[in-house]
This record gives C-alpha cells, structure tokens and sequence, in this order.
C-alpha cells in the first residue's frame, strides 16, 4: 500500500527530476557531438524553460502515471507522444527566443529529443525496477465476483515482481487502482456506489476487470477469446486505419535494406548449409496468411529432409532429434527466419504479427477455437507479441495459450505495440525456449456455449490427421 513521508515523496518527485537531468544530459551529448563551442553555462539557463514545458509535456501524456508506466506498449506510446510535443514545444521556443539560444530547432532539436526519450525509458524500466524493494507498491479495491478475483490472483505470483499490486478494502489514503466487473457492478450498485463515487472523487482511476487482467497478464482473458463477436468493436475498425496502411510501405522499405545488408550473412549461411547438411538449403511450407490466404514461407532448413512427415500426432517435440547440429545453432539465434525477409518484401508477411501457422494445424484448430480465425485478421509476422512472451507452441493447449497473446495483439494493433515487440524480440533472441515458463492463463466466468476450452483435445482427436504436429 502507499505511503506518506519519504516514499511518497520521491514516489512523485524523484521521476520527474530524473527527466530533468536527461534532457540536460542529452543536451549536453548533442552539443558535445555537433557543436562544442556552444556548451556553456547561459545555455543551460537558456533552455531551462523549454525543459520545464517538456515536463509539463510529458506529465499530460501519462509518463508519470505508475499504471501507465508499468506497460511497455502504452509506455512506448506516450513517448513517442511526448517526443512529437517536444519537438513543437521546441519550434516554438526558438521561434520565440530567436537568436539568442545557440541551438538550432534542426537537427540538433531531433537528436536532442530522440535521444533524451530513449534514456527515459531506460529510466522508466529502472524506476519500475524499485518496486522489488517496495518503494511503488500498489493498492487496488476489486468490485466483482470473488471467485475472478482468486482466479487472477492464482496467475499473479508468476508476476508479483513485475506488478507489485496488492487487493485490499478501501480506504483513503491507500488506494490506487480501482479494479470493477462493469456486469457485477450492474447487479450490485448498491454494494459498489459508495467505493465507486469516491475513488471519482478523489481522482483514484477506475479501471474495467478485462483492462486490468490485460495489463497484467498482457492477453486477453477466456472469457473475451471465447466471444468471437468483440472484434466488431475492437479490431474490424482498426484494419482501416492509417497505420494499416502505412505498415505495408514500412515493411517494404525496411524488408529491402535488410535483405541488402544482411546478404552476406545470407549466402554464408546457404553455404554452411549445403557444405555440412547438403540439400535443399532452404525449407518451405504451406502457412495461413492474411484472411487465411494460404502463402509459401521461406526458412533454411534445421532438420534433416522429410523429418516433417516422420512427426506424430502433436509431437512436436519428438522432431527436435531430427534437427541438425547446425540446424540448432541456427535457431538458436533466429538465423533459420532471415528468409522470411523476402516473405515481407512481397507482401505475404508483416515484420510483426501472429505467427503464421501451418495450414493443416488451422484446420484442427478451426474446429476447436471458434475464435482461431481473428488472428488472421492482421498479416502475420516474423516476430509477434505471442513470440515474446510466451513459447514455442507444442500441443492444442499451448496454440490456445498463444491464441490469447495474438488477440491481444490484435485488439491493440499499434504503431507503439510494434515497436514494443521489436525492443522484446531483440532481448528475445538471446533466451532459449525451454527458459520460457508457461504462465496459464487465470480461469475467468465463460459463456455457456464456450466448451471448446474442455474439448480441445478431444476436438484435435476428431481430426485425426497423423500429420498435424504442431511446429
């Protein structure tokens, strides 16, 4: 819970002092790189007011909001934000001040600002860091059924480090979040009016129950992954949208220069490939695209050839003794994907998405997730949130698990989730799989009709294809 006094002091004032001196540091870094001459004590002073506006900047777009900072996508976000509002607070000073400051509003303001938001949010992931010594602990109130709130709390162990949320009663001081089942509201006004009007009253922030366990869990509940219908409101009107858009031109672009750079890499590989492991260099295999289109993916090969057909039934891990020696250091470091770059280039994959899956394993999972399909409503990628935050998919089970991360994904296709995922994939690449454990996803109330989440297996028995082994 919270605290008066010291913690509650530096819990407000230390953030913001800590942006104060990166934007000085970054100031200071930018005129030592392009302009020594101009570092001096006027200076400084000079650009005091400006820094302060950013401040003021970054405080209205959430950056010192402790349930908006714990999330790496609205983290993301908000920054980005706040850099295009210090770059028109900055225009607009030396417009102001004209002459007399000894930076110019050109390159030395983009290198300033782009610099200086990429150390806070170095600062922001250490500043979370201090909730393992309980200098941010959080309090919430819980409005809803007690049985959802202990089946969430059975999942947050696996996450107490990363939250640092604590349930209890109301009371004021000592409340920060207020949690609320907007349907258990609606039976139980009365028992939730008193705690509700006054966390409006005091400024406490409300959050829905489905918010919260995204924020927390960073997936969408069962409840919502059983109810295909809530892409009408939160994914069918996003595919529209500008980034949409301008996503395919950035995967083009980005696509090219990358095949160009890494064609060294490339070719080396191919020809480690063909001198240890022979032919065929490369793997290809049928996958499920966008909309469900089926497309050719590229990789290099891993296994040894026809080691796809020798899987059993949902034994992916059986084919691991056919990888090859080089095939594991390969995948090891993700080196097996760089073909999938030409994937991107001509449009059949995005760099971040829902992984494609293999068109036979769409085929059972079909017939077992109602709600499978929605993942293909956005072009799959060659990296996604499922891939950095869970594993790699073994059984029905664990496609259901990963089913929940891609609509996450989904919902809140964003320009900021993007470039989160990007940042995760990076640290992403140097953890093997089997350091990866599985979270479950915290029972929450399901439809009536939702029974495929018990059937899953018998579902996947019906199919009974012995070449559907998940990958």
């Amino acid at each position: 819970m919270n605290r008066v006094g010291l913690p509650g002091f530096w819990r407000f004032l230390f953030p913001p002092m800590g942006d104060f001196l990166i934007f000085y540091l970054s100031l200071a870094t930018t005129l030592f790189l392009r302009e020594p001459k101009a570092l001096s004590w006027m200076t400084a002073l000079a650009y005091m007011p400006l820094f302060f506006a950013w401040i003021a900047a970054a405080y209205t777009v959430g950056l010192y909001e402790m349930r908006l900072v714990r999330n790496d996508v609205t983290l993301v976000r908000n920054l980005l934000i706040s850099a295009g509002a210090c770059m028109l607070l900055g225009m607009t000073y030396f417009y102001i001040v004209g002459n007399q400051a000894e930076m110019t509003p050109k390159t030395h303001l983009i290198v300033a600002v782009a610099l200086s938001h990429a150390l806070i949010f170095l600062w922001r992931r250490a500043w979370l860091w201090l909730l393992k010594f309980d200098i941010l602990d959080q309090r919430f109130v819980f409005l809803g059924d007690p049985e959802q709130l202990r089946a969430i709390e059975m999942g947050m162990p696996h996450h107490a480090h990363d939250t640092g949320l604590s349930v209890g009663p109301w009371q004021w001081p000592g409340v920060d979040i207020v949690v609320a089942d907007a349907a258990w509201v609606d039976r139980n006004w009365q028992a939730a009016r008193e705690v509700l009007l006054a966390a409006m009253f005091r400024g406490v922030p409300v959050v829905t129950l489905e918010d919260f366990y995204e924020s927390i869990f960073g997936k969408v509940s069962p409840y919502y992954a059983a109810n295909p219908s809530w892409a009408l409101e939160f994914i069918l009107p996003k595919r529209h949208g500008l980034y949409a858009k301008l996503k395919r031109a950035i995967d083009a672009l980005g696509a090219a220069v990358l095949l160009v750079a890494a064609a060294p890499v490339l070719a080396a590989t191919a020809a480690l490939i063909a001198l240890c492991d022979g032919r065929p260099v490369l793997f290809k295999q049928l996958r499920a695209g966008f909309m469900g289109k089926p497309f050719i993916l590229w990789k290099f090969r891993t296994m040894t050839s026809g080691a796809e057909a020798k899987g059993p039934l949902l034994a992916a891990a059986a084919l691991d003794c056919h990888v090859t020696r080089l095939g594991d250091i390969l995948r090891r470091f993700r080196l097996d994907e760089l073909p999938q770059l030409w994937n991107v280039l001509k449009g059949d994959m995005s760099f971040v998405g829902p992984r494609p899956e293999w068109i036979k394993e769409v085929r059972v999972l079909e017939k077992a997730v109602p709600s499978n399909h929605l993942r293909h409503l956005v072009k799959p990628g060659v990296t996604g949130w499922a891939q950095v935050r869970f594993r790699q998919t073994n059984t029905v089970r664990d496609a259901i698990e990963r089913l929940h991360y891609d609509l996450f994904y989904v919902k809140y296709f964003s320009f900021a989730l993007d470039v989160s995922i990007i940042l995760k994939t990076i640290k992403r690449v140097l953890i093997s799989d089997t350091h990866i454990e599985p979270i479950p996803t915290p029972a929450m109330p399901m439809p009536a009709d939702a029974r495929w989440v018990l059937d899953i297996s018998t579902a996947h028995e019906r199919a009974r294809d012995p070449e559907l082994a998940l990958s």
